[in-house]
């Protein structure tokens, strides 16, 4: 099966269970966004403060601290709500990407296999430790970690001593991209065949290695794609980002309390859609991804069961191939 055919399967698969699938996708979507927001204000307010743009470097950690202390014993009651729901965004964050990547993973082979999708979610749960490890130990080698170390190294010691390890940093990046692609199926091991990290970090390498030429045709489409996604993400999104601009000038004209009312609704409006986007891409990508394992890893003999007929909305298998294909469009255009 070309790599073409399985990215149209796997977008009739997004497009005809997407209601069913999205909140696995979007769920974590919705945490990152946040987390990525924050930490992009970090940085920014980070910069902005070093010795790269300010000629006077002070630390505000003991008056920002003092204003903590004040907020705290003026507001006690906010403050323990506020600590309550701080603790219940970080369990968040950190259980639902495990669990809900692993029960989408579930969830799609589930319905190429005309199965039902609600045992999924136990599937998800059980492999919750070995994905949480999985996601520590990639997230070593991720762009997000090498760019907060080499922001480090730019704010406190300089661009100079950046240059010099610059190249440490290039070859980190190197091998990170190199483990992540040899790591490509580890999560569907780890998912559909119950292996352990190690086990599983094998598999997917010899895997990878023994089918070189399809895994880095399907990496190089996903990449189109995602890129191609991205883009749209960000057309979608400017047009509510200059309606936030021009209504918090006006309403900060009237009113101060309309204000900050019409910031935060149209604020939540962009969060929303940014998580459903990506969830949209995540679930499209994970079934791209299951696919591709399912053709890779059949034994010698055996030929994976992937017609158009098993991606319909309602077929179960008693009625074999009786019920039509429901129509769907294209997948995004990689042009």
């Amino acid at each position: 099966m070309r790599s073409r055919d399985i990215v149209r399967k796997a977008w009739q698969i997004t497009q005809v269970h997407l209601k069913k699938l999205i909140w696995y996708g979007a769920v974590p979507s919705f945490f990152s966004v946040i987390v990525s927001s924050v930490y992009l204000a970090y940085q920014y307010n980070a910069f902005k403060h070093s010795q790269l743009f300010s000629s006077e470097v002070t630390s505000d950690v003991l008056p920002f601290l003092r204003q903590v202390w004040e907020f705290v014993s003026t507001y006690p009651w906010l403050t323990v709500s506020f600590v309550i729901f701080a603790i219940l965004f970080l369990i968040g964050y950190v259980i639902t990407p495990p669990i809900f990547h692993g029960t989408l993973i579930a969830a799609i082979m589930r319905i190429k296999d005309y199965r039902p999708i609600h045992g999924a979610v136990e599937i998800g749960v059980r492999r919750f430790f070995p994905m949480f490890e999985f996601g520590l130990l990639t997230g070593s080698f991720s762009i997000t970690t090498l760019f907060t170390e080499s922001s480090f190294v730019v704010r406190w010691w300089g661009v100079n001593v950046m240059m010099v390890i610059l190249p440490v940093f290039l070859f980190i990046a190197m091998v990170g991209l190199i483990v992540s692609f040899l790591f490509t199926y580890a999560q569907y091991f780890i998912v559909l065949e119950d292996r352990g990290l190690i086990d599983a970090i094998k598999e997917s390498a010899v895997l990878v290695i023994a089918n070189l030429r399809k895994t880095i045709l399907v990496f190089v489409l996903m990449l189109l794609i995602g890129v191609r996604i991205i883009l749209n993400v960000l057309l979608v999104l400017l047009i509510p980002m200059v309606i936030v601009i021009l209504s918090s000038y006006f309403a900060t004209i009237f009113s101060s309390t309309i204000g900050l009312v019409a910031i935060s609704v149209f604020s939540l409006a962009i969060l929303l859609v940014a998580s459903y986007l990506l969830g949209l891409f995540h679930v499209f990508s994970t079934a791209v991804w299951v696919l591709t394992f399912d053709i890779l890893s059949c034994k010698e003999g055996e030929q994976p069961k992937i017609h158009d007929v098993d991606l319909a909305a309602e077929c179960p298998p008693e009625h074999g191939h009786d019920h039509p294909v429901r129509p769907v469009s294209d997948p995004p255009n990689m042009a």
